[in-house]
């Protein structure tokens, strides 16, 4: 009997607030966050599916009004926006903030994938995911992208793949025998040497002279070759 007393309460107090306004309250705040979803979703480009909740906003807004600016960005989780309006002639603002949630496909493994191992077609997928937990790490829409990267972490079937467990590719591997280049506008000499070192673009590294076993500093230029230079 007291539940039902307490419903019937409820069902009064939100019977006054809509006869007292709070209908058009409502319908404001449900028109801001239509037009907040729309704002976002041109920012995100229509990549995924926006949920947005929670909407708070400090004032009163008009049904003219337009969102002009959300942060932080990425756009995800809690966020704070801004509306402008003419009144009078006059330009108004009202700020506000809401909960927004995106959903949309991104990559995960699909099996288990070992340390400095390859991106492919076999190993990863896209899958919708809620990604705002991923705002800090990142993610990775794009397989193309991934495919010229590699695992810089163990990762277990269904992992996220975020930025902080990727790596560019080395060019030249630890233990990898390899071409030392010396090269002038006449004449191009090469030798072969022994990494000691992995090696990405650009990075100086160990190697060591196979025949006479000296230490040498070398740059790597690409895979499998490297310059005193």
């Amino acid at each position: 009997m007291g539940k039902f007393i307490s419903q019937f309460a409820l069902m009064i107090l939100f019977g006054s607030f809509l006869a007292f306004g709070g209908q058009d309250l409502l319908e404001r705040q449900l028109s801001i966050e239509g037009k907040l979803k729309s704002y976002l979703e041109k920012e995100f480009n229509h990549k995924g599916r926006i949920e947005v909740a929670r909407v708070f906003v400090k004032g009163v807004v008009p049904e003219q009004a337009q969102i002009i600016a959300v942060e932080p960005k990425p756009a995800l989780g809690w966020v704070s926006f801004e509306s402008v309006w003419e009144n009078e002639g006059k330009p108004q603002n009202a700020y506000g903030t809401a909960m927004v949630k995106l959903y949309a496909p991104i990559a995960v493994a699909k099996t288990v994938i070992k340390i400095n191992e390859a991106f492919t077609k076999d190993n990863i997928v896209l899958q919708e995911r809620e990604v705002s937990p991923y705002k800090v790490t990142g993610f990775y829409d794009d397989l193309s992208i991934l495919f010229k990267l590699r695992s810089r972490s163990y990762l277990n079937p269904g992992a996220v793949i975020s930025h902080n467990v990727t790596q560019i590719p080395f060019l030249v591997n630890l233990g990898e025998t390899v071409a030392l280049v010396r090269e002038t506008p006449s004449v191009r000499v090469s030798m072969r040497v022994k990494a000691l070192e992995n090696g990405r673009e650009n990075q100086w590294i160990r190697v060591e002279n196979i025949a006479s076993r000296k230490i040498l500093q070398a740059r790597v230029i690409q895979p499998g070759e490297v310059s005193l230079h």
